[in-house]
């Protein structure tokens, strides 16, 4: 007998640890899968931050997927009584509708109803198999199982016992950090993020204008404009408990670049909502925003994500790295274990992926101090015991890139690959010691984590930008900051310039060890927390200029 379908290697599924089967899904229930398709061209090797960005058209054009492939998978499906209702060729994504049977029959899965402590989920185990005539064009299959891959930063509920009705409150308490507070201590470039715009990536909760506004009035700061994208038909405006992380991203913002726009782009938590959400992004011609922050992920290296899913969300950021946009990404609030608790040290997924910039958490450990920050680790560094720590260490998924060749940090799990090391820098996440003033639901309270240091940081790349000048984006930020800066000596890095080292602290919340803060270089602060005004004069020589060199080129290493 012919065999009718093959593999994809990437796709295995196992059962979330935990999760029961509640029973098979409803056969005639109606859902979407998105496709990944081959490029027409793969995308260049980035050893380094490319000298000029592509732009949006020349990405689409030499590095989408073809028409004809587009067509071939479109006409397979249809014989499956799937029904293609959308198909992009910049992004090589096909969307097919059908019902669950139909999809069965066509991916060769059986799909059930799991009951899981985190969300019950749809799910599959095992691998999809797709056609053999499409062998080597489809990549990726994802929506069948649409388990939670996106964890907010910390639990809503810890800061409760401290918030206060806005009405009520008449003034900040003086522990509580505001924007200018801490664009004091990180000697931010001045300005006001005119001319700007930031993305913020979000997978719950809403955006609420009446908590912004009053944020600002405490803050004392101007309203930014704030606009909402539902990249997959997700909610804008959701109250289920995660509407703190998304005010907490546009309020930190807001508070550091008051004049910039805002772009808060929603989707579903599953790994088809990554995928929409990168997507939206790579293609949003219309506000084109220069910086971009996520502060939602889960550990790279567990059954969460799928190897396949974990490789397109790494080529969309590669994407965004060569159209020049600086992606931060918060680096985990559990420390070395990343809240795995198998013994190991696991890092967070997208942060370690060499295309962002991993942004860490230290504590300020006094307010007006000139001290360097040092690590930030309350109590035993978890926050299922209400406290918190940074995330950091040494991915075990991705190889380390070039610009960290230099550094010889070993990964503490036994046997484990040279993987890329994560912070990059860092910033304050405390939220007891050193908390950020956060509205949400009417109430303010005391916030924080690196899902509040890594808009801060994102915060301060717009600035920069600002200061660089239109077309003059730092763009691909992550390897110059291992690197000396053009006309530098050998010895120094841009980082090491630019940044205030952290020399004390550690992660360690997982059995089989942590990090620790050291002079120069460090998995827990990476190069540590960032001295805006001397970034900028490291940034000043190595320029990206917008839409005019050969993509994949690179800037000089010294």
């Amino acid at each position: 007998m012919p065999t009718t379908h093959i593999a994809l290697e990437t796709s295995k599924r196992v059962p979330l640890p935990g999760a029961r089967a509640l029973g098979r899904a409803n056969p005639n229930a109606t859902i979407e899968v998105t496709l990944k398709l081959r490029r027409k061209q793969e995308l260049p090797d980035l050893d380094d931050a490319p000298a000029q960005p592509m732009t949006r058209d020349e990405l689409a054009a030499v590095h989408g997927a073809s028409q004809s492939d587009i067509d071939r998978v479109k006409q397979v499906f249809a014989q499956y009584d799937l029904t293609a209702v959308s198909a992009d060729a910049a992004t090589r994504s096909v969307v097919l509708e059908g019902s669950v049977e139909n999809m069965e029959k066509a991916f060769q899965v059986g799909l059930f109803n799991y009951e899981h402590p985190t969300g019950n989920y749809r799910g599959r185990t095992g691998y999809i198999q797709i056609p053999t005539e499409l062998a080597g064009v489809v990549q990726g299959v994802f929506g069948l199982d649409d388990r939670r891959v996106a964890r907010r930063r910390r639990d809503a509920t810890q800061s409760a016992r401290a918030a206060t009705s806005v009405r009520a409150l008449t003034s900040v308490p003086n522990s509580w950090y505001k924007p200018a507070d801490l664009a004091k201590h990180y000697h931010f470039p001045p300005g006001d993020g005119s001319g700007q715009t930031i993305g913020l990536l979000e997978f719950g909760g809403g955006f609420f204008p009446a908590d912004l506004s009053a944020f600002c009035k405490l803050a004392g700061t101007s309203i930014p404009t704030v606009k909402t994208v539902s990249a997959d038909g997700a909610s804008t405006s959701r109250k289920d408990g995660a509407e703190g992380e998304v005010m907490l991203d546009v309020e930190v913002v807001a508070g550091g670049c008051p004049k910039a726009t805002i772009v808060v782009y929603f989707a579903h938590w599953s790994e088809r909502g990554w995928l929409s959400i990168l997507d939206a992004v790579v293609k949003d011609k219309a506000n084109d925003p220069g910086v971009v922050s996520i502060s939602w992920g889960a550990p790279e290296d567990t059954d969460i994500w799928s190897r396949a899913a974990i490789h397109q969300v790494d080529e969309s950021l590669k994407e965004l790295a060569l159209l020049g946009v600086t992606v931060c990404v918060a680096s985990g609030d559990d420390g070395s274990s990343d809240a795995d608790m198998d013994g190991h040290a696991h890092v967070d997924f997208p942060t370690s992926s060499q295309y962002v910039l991993s942004v860490g958490g230290t504590t300020i450990s006094k307010k007006g101090t000139t001290a360097p920050d040092i690590v930030w680790f309350e109590g035993d560094g978890l926050r299922s015991s209400g406290h918190g720590s940074t995330g950091g260490g040494v991915s075990t998924v991705f190889g380390r890139p070039s610009w960290q060749t230099g550094i010889h940090i070993k990964s503490v799990n036994p046997g484990s690959v040279t993987g890329c090391i994560v912070p990059d820098l860092a910033a304050n996440a405390d939220w007891n010691a050193s908390p950020y003033l956060l509205v949400v639901d009417n109430q303010a309270e005391p916030n924080g984590g690196t899902s509040a240091a890594a808009p801060l940081v994102a915060s301060l790349v717009a600035l920069i930008n600002a200061q660089r000048g239109a077309g003059k984006r730092i763009g691909y930020l992550t390897p110059l900051l291992y690197k000396p800066p053009a006309g530098g000596a050998a010895a120094t890095t841009v980082g090491g310039l630019g940044c205030t080292d952290v020399q004390h602290g550690s992660n360690t919340t997982a059995h089989a060890g942590g990090y620790q803060a050291t002079a120069g270089y460090d998995a827990v602060s990476g190069w540590g927390t960032s001295d805006g005004l001397k970034l900028l004069s490291a940034l000043a020589s190595p320029v990206t200029t917008t839409h005019q060199a050969t993509p994949g080129t690179t800037v000089p290493t010294s």
